[in-house]
């Protein structure tokens, strides 16, 4: 096992058939990979469920890790093959980027530079952020945005994504391009995030979303987990895009994700 693994101890005893010790990992897995696969699917149920999936098979296939990686790289590798082959769900409807830039310049023609929303600002200016980037993910081929979550996210080098998404490097930096080119009406245009000369700020946008229409309370009423665990999960350091997806908060996965998962496993987590 990798010494400077923090997960590392944990496995071990795990393997060794300590059933707490396999408890403690899944919990510590479910987060970053519940995460992934919200990014990816779009939906909190399809993502509870791939989550639930996942885990089942890093248990099943636990004895198999030798420690040639960090257990949370090998973990995200199950869970991209695993999300990468699962059938499109509901929730995966292509974005288009056009309608999404022309939505921000009317936000911006109704506003001022400065402009804050009314209320709890912090907490709408997450809304509206959120929102952006998941959107942007949307606009993405699943294998893009697949891409963009290994590379751009969780700092994984062209190699170590394309080793998890079973496809040569190459293969996978045309996939990057590919992304970055459908984002860039929306990040090299406009987005202050992205270049503090560009006019977009997240802020600014809840204030127009006041004034044109209510702002959806979806990702503000998921729960969120603090910066640490965020930071833990990381492969790397973000990239390219870190003012952008760097910024979003991590959310945490809801409690009935490990209720079912116990209820369908009781032997392994009762």
């Amino acid at each position: 096992m990798n010494p400077d693994d923090p997960l590392a101890p944990l496995a071990t005893r795990a393997i060794e058939g300590d059933r707490v010790a396999l408890g403690a990992l899944c919990h510590a897995l479910e987060g970053p990979l519940y995460r992934l696969a919200l990014r990816t699917l779009g939906s909190t149920a399809d993502a509870e469920d791939a989550t639930q999936e996942v885990l089942i098979q890093i248990v099943t296939h636990l004895s198999q890790f030798r420690g040639e990686s960090r257990l949370l790289t090998w973990s995200y590798t199950i869970a991209t093959r695993h999300l990468l082959r699962r059938p499109k769900g509901s929730r995966e409807t292509p974005v288009d980027l056009e309608q999404m830039a022309a939505i921000i310049d009317l936000g911006l023609s109704v506003t001022q530079p400065g402009a804050q929303p009314e209320g709890e600002v912090r907490v709408l200016e997450r809304e509206v952020r959120l929102a952006c980037t998941q959107n942007m993910l949307f606009a993405l081929s699943r294998d893009e945005r697949v891409a963009v979550l290994l590379v751009e996210v969780l700092g994984a080098s062209d190699v170590e994504a394309a080793q998890m998404c079973e496809v040569t490097p190459e293969a996978l930096r045309q996939r990057l391009s590919r992304a970055r080119a459908k984002m860039r009406p929306v990040l090299e245009e406009r987005c202050g995030l992205n270049d503090s000369s560009k006019p977009c700020r997240c802020d600014r946008q809840a204030n127009a979303k006041q004034q044109l229409a209510p702002i959806r309370r979806h990702w503000t009423s998921l729960p969120i987990e603090d910066d640490v665990a965020q930071a833990h999960e990381q492969l790397g350091q973000l990239r390219r895009l870190q003012p952008i997806f760097g910024t979003d908060p991590p959310i945490a996965p809801p409690e009935r994700l490990w209720e079912g998962l116990v209820e369908r496993f009781p032997a392994l987590f009762g």
